[in-house]
């Protein structure tokens, strides 16, 4: 059965609706990638928020009531990183609300909890569900391991209040160490095998510069359709493609070969950017990310239908600034799924307006409009890959 789900999010008072509403969909995506399915979505208007429980517990309430608590909810997501103090006071919330509703219901059983997650461990769980080499499974349990802490043992917060009584002062305290000791040396131990991946990775990108080898990366937000457009450019057929938010989580390496040069370059797929992608996740990522910093050319790969387009375009930007670090990496936006704006009901006028106007609005980024599932319309970008890599034709 597919876990029931309530929907969260703290908005600051002076955020508009449709951003409100934008930014629970994502989260509702989310969770049906995850498997879920979402009972309620609400949000709480609030400048800052609560100290111990992140949410107001008056419209946990409500909502605990109005649902029927756990009888008919699983987990309670939060759209926003939560600390570990306030998961738990949320959960003990929930489980006292469970044993009232017991006692006044007569029944005398253990009540159900329900469990609290924030943004990243959402996911988390969706990254985990999705790796499927030895590196990403590292990078997901290291990303883990800075997010959750002692959750992700399920201990609990409770050791760090066992302290005082007869018989129990400094049990809280060794506990809490002996696992903070174990992070320590468990983290050590992922770091080190993410870096000697890092290294290996290091090396082929060494060896490719040495053979004068050009890079092409894509880049661009979840589900822009880049993995479909690297198999498309480079016939590369083990590519795993999903209409789901974050199907590619590992970097994928293949050919293409540009016919005016009669050269080939190596182009790099890597794994989705997101709203608000928690810097942890981005840390834990850095050596599949390595192919971005390291590439001579970026194709940011753009849902051309996408209602939210331009958002996602600037959040791609800001995380894409943010690994460059100051390197000034040309880019090419590459509006990709051009196939789907006819299931908008636009006439051939409206849409080619539309691209007419996106054209001339990121005319400063070689706009090319693709269809990535249509080869015809790949020619005029492999010309541009080609202009913009600066090589000379082979005699």
């Amino acid at each position: 059965m597919k876990e029931r789900t309530v929907l969260i999010d703290i908005v600051d008072p002076e955020t508009n609706l449709n951003e409100s509403k934008l930014r629970l969909d994502e989260l509702e995506s989310l969770v049906k990638t995850y498997g879920g399915a979402s009972v309620l979505k609400t949000f709480q208007r609030r400048s800052r928020p609560a100290y111990q429980t992140y949410m107001g517990l008056g419209k946990l309430e409500e909502i605990l009531k109005d649902l029927g608590g756990a009888d008919n909810i699983d987990v309670i997501i939060l759209n926003n990183i939560l600390k570990p103090r306030q998961i738990y006071n949320i959960e003990e919330f929930c489980h006292k609300h469970e044993i009232e509703k017991q006692k006044e219901l007569e029944r005398f059983q253990v009540p159900k909890k329900i469990k609290v997650w924030d943004r990243v461990d959402l996911i988390l769980k969706i990254f985990d569900k999705h790796a499927t080499t030895a590196e990403a499974k590292l990078q997901i349990e290291l990303a883990s391991i800075k997010h959750m802490g002692p959750r992700i043992f399920g201990m609990g917060l409770e050791l760090s209040r066992q302290a005082g009584g007869i018989g129990t002062v400094g049990v809280g305290e060794t506990n809490t160490e002996i696992m903070k000791r174990h992070l320590k040396n468990r983290t050590k131990l992922i770091e080190d095998k993410i870096k000697n991946f890092g290294d290996i990775q290091k090396r082929q990108r060494s060896s490719r510069r040495e053979k004068n080898l050009k890079t092409v990366a894509l880049a661009g937000y979840t589900n822009a359709g880049k993995s479909t457009l690297i198999k498309a450019l480079t016939k590369k057929q083990e590519v795993y493609i999903a209409d789901a938010l974050f199907a590619t989580l590992d970097s994928k390496v293949g050919e293409l070969f540009l016919p005016v040069v009669r050269q080939k370059v190596m182009v790099a797929d890597t794994i989705g950017f997101i709203q608000d992608l928690p810097p942890s996740l981005i840390q834990a990522f850095k050596t599949t990310l390595a192919e971005i910093v390291d590439a001579d050319l970026i194709l940011h790969v753009i849902d051309v239908g996408d209602s939210n387009i331009k958002l996602k375009i600037k959040v791609v930007n800001e995380i894409l600034n943010e690994l460059l670090d100051g390197k000034q990496t040309k880019q090419i936006y590459v509006f990709n799924k051009s196939d789907l704006l006819e299931n908008k009901g636009w006439s051939e006028e409206a849409k080619l307006e539309y691209i007419a106007d996106l054209t001339e609005e990121f005319i400063d980024y070689q706009p090319q409009i693709v269809s990535a599932l249509d080869k015809d319309s790949l020619p005029r970008l492999i010309e541009c890959i080609e202009n913009n890599l600066s090589l000379v034709a082979k005699s």
